[in-house]
């Protein structure tokens, strides 16, 4: 879950915004990307010489509960799997 990571610290996303965003994941001689990525995206992974395919199903899923810096739970579930965040 590097990516959720990445968009919480990089981008400065909201909790379900960056379990919202698109995944990918290399493995195999593949660069398996999610719909969600634009077209150009998917073609210049390509033209870099990646082996570019879009699943027919999602890439993982999670749910997340973090503590804001007022003390406020924060949850989050991914759409992509039935699952809720509880916290108390």
């Amino acid at each position: 879950h590097a990516r959720l990571v990445s968009n919480l610290q990089d981008f400065g996303m909201d909790l379900q915004s960056a379990l919202d965003a698109p995944r990918s994941f290399s493995d195999s001689g593949e660069m398996r990307v999610e719909r969600g990525y634009a077209e150009a995206v998917r073609r210049r992974l390509a033209e870099m010489g990646h082996a570019v395919v879009v699943p027919d199903t999602a890439l993982g899923g999670a749910q997340a509960i973090r503590i804001r810096d007022d003390g406020v739970l924060e949850g989050a579930s991914d759409p992509r799997k039935d699952g809720c965040a509880l916290g108390y």
